[in-house]
């Protein structure tokens, strides 16, 4: 049975997986949401946006995530895929 691989580069690939993953299962759930009611169900992730002033610049940092039931569905799906590549 082959393990999940750590190695730097390998990581980053495992985290794109995960988030074409997400994205392409919180498409799916969006599109079917009104067919399947359970779709509609999500949690929502905000780190609110951090104001950094380094004197010479300065800059906003902000992140959102949205997940529903087929955004984490097609996370495990990235990890899947990822494991099989």
């Amino acid at each position: 049975m082959k393990g999940i691989r750590v190695g730097a580069g390998q990581i980053g690939m495992l985290v794109l997986f995960m988030i074409v993953g997400a994205i392409i299962g919180s498409l799916i759930g969006e599109a079917l949401s009104p067919v399947v009611p359970v779709m509609k169900l999500n949690k929502e992730v905000e780190l609110g946006p951090a104001h950094i002033n380094l004197v010479s610049f300065s800059f906003t940092v902000g992140l959102g995530i949205k997940l529903n039931l087929a955004g984490a569905a097609g996370m495990v799906a990235g990890i899947f895929l990822y494991r099989r590549f």
